[in-house]
C-alpha cells in the first residue's frame, strides 16, 4: 500500500468550510432533487476546479430523502475533505459499508481505556478516520500493552533515555498515525495491525507528546503528569481524555475519586488504571 500526502490542518479547513459556507444554508432543509443540484454547485464553489461534478453529485444524492441534520452536515464535510483525491478522480464518496480493499487511512486517537483480551493486557484505541474511505467513522482497535510500547516511537516518542520518553498508552490520545486497514480483517469496522506515521504526523504529535513528557512545561503549570490530570481536552489541548473529570464517591475504595462522566462503569479513574 502507498502513503498518499496528507494534511490534517488542510482537510479540517476545508471541512469547516464546507460546513459553514457550503451546508449550513441546508440545514433542516430535506434533500430532493433539485436541492442535490443546488447543493452540489455550492460545494463546488469550496473544492478545487479539478473535482468532478458527477462523482460530488453522486456523492451527495446519497442523502436525497433526507432531512439534512447538523451532524449529517458535518458527516458529509468530513467525508468529502477528506476524499478530495477520489472526487477528482471521479470516484463518488459514499459512507462506509464494508472494506473493499487494504488502505492507509489517517486517524485521530481520540480516547483510550484499558482493556484485557485473550488473556492479553492493553488498551482499547477509539480512531477516528480523518481521510480515505472510512473519513470519518470512529472505529476501535485493541493494541496490546507490549505494541503501544513498541509504535511509541514510530508516533514520536524518544528512547526511554531521551527528551520524550514513551510512559503510558494514554499519551496516545489526540495524535495522528497511518493504520494499515486490511480488508480481509475489517468485517464490520475497518480494523488494522500495522501503524506508521509521515514526518508532518510526527512533527504535530511531538508538539503535544513535549508537553506531556514536560519537555515543555503545562501550560497550566501543574505538576502532576497529563495521564494524572482531571483536565480533558474538552478544556486543555494536551489533555489524554476527552472530558474533565468529576468528583464522586467511589465505591469501590470508598474514597473520593475522580470518574470519567462517559464511563458508566462504577470505579474512579484510580481503581480502574490500578487494576
Amino acid at each position: 500500500m502507498k502513503t498518499k500526502s496528507f494534511s490534517y490542518q488542510r482537510v479540517k479547513s476545508r471541512r469547516d468550510k464546507l460546513f459553514l459556507t457550503a451546508l449550513r444554508p441546508y440545514l433542516d432543509a430535506k434533500i430532493s432533487g433539485d436541492t442535490v443540484n443546488d447543493v452540489c454547485n455550492d460545494i463546488l464553489l469550496c473544492l478545487p476546479n479539478t473535482v468532478s461534478r458527477s462523482a460530488l453529485f453522486e456523492s451527495i444524492r446519497v442523502l436525497a430523502g433526507v432531512r439534512l441534520s447538523r451532524p449529517e452536515a458535518k458527516t458529509l464535510a468530513w467525508r468529502l475533505a477528506g476524499n478530495i483525491d477520489k472526487l477528482i478522480d471521479g470516484i463518488p464518496v459514499l459512507p462506509w459499508t464494508q472494506q473493499i480493499e487494504d488502505e492507509i487511512v489517517p486517524v485521530c486517537v481520540e480516547h483510550i481505556r484499558p482493556m484485557h483480551k485473550r488473556k492479553k493486557s492493553g488498551f482499547l484505541f477509539a480512531c477516528r478516520a480523518v481521510a480515505g474511505s472510512s473519513c470519518p467513522m470512529l472505529f476501535t482497535e485493541f493494541v496490546s500493552a507490549r505494541s503501544c510500547a513498541a509504535i511509541s516511537r514510530t508516533l514520536g516518542f524518544s528512547a526511554p533515555f531521551g527528551p520524550y520518553p514513551y510512559s503510558s498508552a494514554m499519551q496516545f490520545v489526540n495524535l495522528l498515525f497511518n493504520a494499515h486497514v486490511e480488508a480481509s480483517r475489517s468485517h464490520s469496522m475497518p480494523s488494522f495491525m500495522t501503524v506508521t506515521a509521515s514526518s508532518g504526523m510526527v512533527r504535530a504529535n511531538r508538539e503535544k507528546i513535549e508537553v506531556r513528557c514536560r519537555a515543555k512545561p503545562c501550560p497550566e503549570g501543574f505538576d502532576h503528569s497529563c495521564t494524572s490530570c482531571w483536565v480533558g481536552y474538552d478544556q486543555c489541548e494536551f489533555a489524554v481524555h476527552p472530558i474533565s473529570y468529576v468528583v464522586r464517591l467511589c465505591p469501590s475504595c470508598q474514597a473520593d475519586g475522580y470518574f470519567d462522566p462517559d464511563d458508566s462503569r462504577l470505579e474512579c479513574v484510580r481503581c480502574r488504571l490500578n487494576k
